[in-house]
């Protein structure tokens, strides 16, 4: 087992209370109960997992003590630490009182140590937009009731909204050209299940969201990592891999990447449209973000708006910015190949629900208001987080994005992965860089979301603060 899955299995294990050995062994525990850490695993060494845990050589060895003592792994003289193998239909009941630790992610105005999660990068509901506002109406639900077929490709009215969208950002569209999705998530792995086998090459930014990362392995991709500059991508790698194999499939978050921020010129989209036209190779372009600017410079049109004849398939969604709980996406490209993605998708779900799809034509209706209210809003956040990290992370190196959610910050020295760990005994939780890279690297970074209200934020922040002062001097 990679330690990277193994450390994201655990999640925060170390945010509860009580001895450390115990935690772990509660983490592990409910692991392999999930099925999550599978039987006959071996596990990591104890010098190996302490170091990624930041825990001493003691703390890992307690935890596996406690699990061997309780049935749930062997340890064997010189062949390290396995997980047992569960009888048939046998399932295990905790036998040593272990239990998940029910952390709430919020503040309270006790100010108690509970655990503060600055890794989520989904925004909350906007105070200034009324809920009520997009609830369906009694003839609604009637409606939509009424339907007999499952609308696989989605509901016209709400094709016909998206690509009236679609075509005020520069990007032309029908309603044909649209699938509908649930979320952007779903659009990524039906275009993957579509272009990717095992063993083929996907070009892709790095550092990326790791979601994408996860859906092309999962397909047995092989994957090229793209450097990421202030720009977007090094346009000089692109065209060097091209030379020596054309990618199966290339990803692209050209507009506000994740997690950077940046923002991609036009003349490089336009170089990245025309090698697209020459090769052939389609090109994914991940445009989720690109309603959430900070800035007054011009954001230029998609790649796909370069490239109209060339397979260029634009995603977007409404999780980033309304509720990540509507998932609600869609997919925007050539109807021939919408016609074979629209298979795919009646192959999985047969269609997304007609209530969500009901509910994202009213907000779809009202983009415009949504747009700057949600402007508005993650400007002040930002605003706070510079104001934050001026002061209680001075030494941090970061450049303020040009939209999007995500502070990309770089430590002055040490291993984010490691402050990862110590920071859940601080009670905070936040995201190392390995975690959105492709090939391993950017273990010196950390991807700090700017979402929680100010209060919530100035105090996990405090904590991080304290826990790198702390990993600081571990490093002397």
């Amino acid at each position: 087992m990679e330690m990277q899955q193994l450390l994201q299995v655990l999640g925060p294990w170390s945010a509860g209370r009580g001895a450390l050995y115990r935690q772990l062994a509660t983490s592990m525990q409910a692991a392999i109960q999930r099925g999550d850490i599978a039987p006959l695993t071996r596990l990591p060494a104890e010098r190996v997992l302490a170091q990624a845990l930041a825990v001493s050589r003691t703390t890992v060895l307690g935890a596996y003590r406690l699990l061997e003592q309780e049935g749930w792994v062997d340890r064997l003289q010189g062949s390290g630490t396995w997980v047992r193998s569960l009888p048939l239909g046998k399932t295990y009941v905790p036998p040593i009182g272990l239990a998940a630790p029910n952390i709430p992610w919020h503040l309270p105005s006790t100010q108690q140590q509970i655990l503060i999660d600055l890794s989520v990068g989904t925004p909350g509901p906007l105070a200034e937009i009324a809920a009520s506002d997009f609830a369906l109406t009694a003839s609604d639900i009637e409606w939509v009731m009424a339907q007999r077929s499952y609308s696989p490709q989605g509901w016209l009215p709400l094709c016909q909204e998206i690509a009236s969208y679609l075509s005020r950002c520069g990007l032309p569209t029908s309603a044909h050209q649209i699938l509908v999705t649930t979320g952007a998530q779903q659009a990524i792995a039906l275009i993957a299940q579509l272009y990717v086998q095992r063993g083929e090459v996907v070009a892709l930014e790095n550092p990326t969201y790791f979601g994408a990362i996860d859906i092309f392995r999962g397909y047995g991709a092989q994957l090229a990592p793209l450097s990421v500059g202030d720009r977007g991508i090094q346009l000089p790698e692109l065209r060097e891999l091209c030379k020596t194999t054309i990618p199966r499939l290339l990803y692209l978050t050209p507009t506000f990447q994740n997690p950077t921020g940046t923002l991609m010129p036009t003349h490089a989209r336009q170089e990245i449209a025309r090698l697209v036209a020459e090769t052939r190779m389609p090109l994914l372009e991940d445009m989720t973000f690109v309603d959430v600017r900070f800035g007054e410079e011009d954001v230029p049109p998609p790649i796909a708006s370069f490239c109209r004849q060339g397979p260029v398939l634009a995603v977007g969604s409404l999780d980033k910015m309304f509720w990540s709980g509507l998932r609600i996406g869609w997919i925007r490209a050539a109807e021939t190949i919408i016609e074979r993605l629209l298979q795919l998708k009646e192959r999985a779900d047969l269609g997304t629900g007609l209530v969500s799809q009901a509910i994202a034509l009213r907000v779809m209706q009202r983009i415009e208001q949504i747009r700057a209210a949600r402007q508005r809003d993650v400007k002040e956040r930002l605003a706070a987080m510079e104001q934050l990290l001026a002061a209680y992370l001075p030494s941090w190196q970061w450049r303020r994005p040009a939209g999007g959610y995500f502070g990309w910050l770089r430590l002055p020295a040490g291993n984010a992965q490691e402050l990862a760990q110590l920071a859940l005994r601080h009670g905070v939780l936040i995201c190392p860089g390995s975690m959105f890279s492709v090939d391993g690297t950017h273990q010196s970074y950390v991807r700090l979301p700017f979402l929680v209200d100010t209060e919530i934020m100035q105090e996990g922040i405090a904590r991080l603060a304290s826990a790198w002062q702390a990993y600081e001097l571990s490093l002397s």
